[in-house]
Parts: C-alpha cells; sequence; structure tokens
C-alpha cells in the first residue's frame, strides 16, 4: 500500500487534522495529483491493516505522512515535500 510505481505522492493523514489540512493544501497547489488515504475514514479492518503497515514502515504514527516513492516525510514540513518533490519529479 506504500510503494507506489508511479511518482504520484501519497498521504497518509486524519480529516481533523489541521497538520493534514495544510499538508493537502500544499500537494493541492504545488503537486496537483497525489494519492490520499484519510485513515480515520477506512473501516476498521482496513484501518487495522493500514495502520500496522505505516508502523512497521515509518516506526512509529503521526500525521500526515506523505510518501514520496518510498521516502516519507512525517509531518508538515513543506521544505522536504519540495525537496523530495524535485528529486521524484
Amino acid at each position: 500500500m506504500v510503494s507506489n510505481t508511479d511518482r504520484r505522492p501519497r498521504m497518509y493523514g486524519l480529516s481533523t487534522c489541521g497538520w493534514c489540512t495544510r499538508a493537502r493544501a500544499w500537494l493541492d497547489e504545488k503537486v496537483g495529483e497525489y494519492d490520499l488515504v484519510y485513515v480515520d475514514q477506512l473501516g476498521q479492518k482496513e484501518k487495522d491493516q493500514v495502520l500496522e503497515m505505516l508502523s512497521e514502515k515509518v516506526g512509529h504514527l503521526a500525521f500526515p505522512m506523505v510518501f514520496f516513492g518510498e521516502e516519507c516525510v512525517v509531518g508538515y514540513r513543506p521544505e522536504e515535500y519540495e525537496r523530495l518533490t524535485e528529486q521524484t519529479g
């Protein structure tokens, strides 16, 4: 679920998270096309699977998590988003 064969970023967030809203606005403005998963809106089984996968992949849970290929930026860090967008673009 994390691995992205195309170059489109993938964001995992919470629908009620202010930092996630900021990250999404940045992606809307700077990237345009990206995948978005609001973890809190998933069914319980899928939510459990996604949380386990994210915990294994990143080592801890904090939102937003924005994946650029295999690299993950945890939190709202537009400078890192910019750097990774340039590398994967």
